[in-house]
């Protein structure tokens, strides 16, 4: 049923500037925008060994009802130097949503929210090298 993760949308009121923030996170420019003449209303990065997809979309077209703020849920990005991450992102202006915290077997999680409103969830994820190795 579930096969794999696609894609995760995050939203902003700023488009171009969450466009440029995610831009100097990942060291790459979006791949894909749409439409591609006047202001984008959606921009799509590939990021990682699997080239996940990224995508930010102007708040005008999230769900009705859709909360402005940090939600329930909390993807997790892997990275392999958690606490470099985690500082690159406050000084980047993101904020504190979870502390890095020490989990079991080698795994580290944190979170922030980005500029934008968005959770940012980062984890040493010692299960995911593993899987990428074989």
């Amino acid at each position: 049923m579930l096969r794999g993760f696609a894609t995760i949308n995050y939203w902003a009121d700023d488009l171009a500037a969450a466009t440029r923030w995610y831009a100097e996170l990942l060291d790459a420019e979006p791949y894909f925008v749409r439409p591609v003449d006047g202001p984008p209303a959606y921009v799509e990065f590939r990021i990682g060994d699997s080239l996940d997809e990224l995508g930010l979309i102007d708040r005008r077209y999230a769900p009705a009802g859709a909360a402005p703020g940090p939600g329930g849920v909390v993807m997790y990005w892997h990275v392999d130097d958690i606490d470099a991450t985690f500082h690159k992102l406050l000084s980047m202006g993101a904020t504190e949503y979870q502390p890095l915290t020490p989990r079991t077997s080698g795994f580290v999680t944190a979170s922030v929210i980005d500029p934008f409103g968005n959770v940012l969830g980062i984890m040493h994820n010692p299960h995911y090298l593993e899987i990428l190795g074989r």
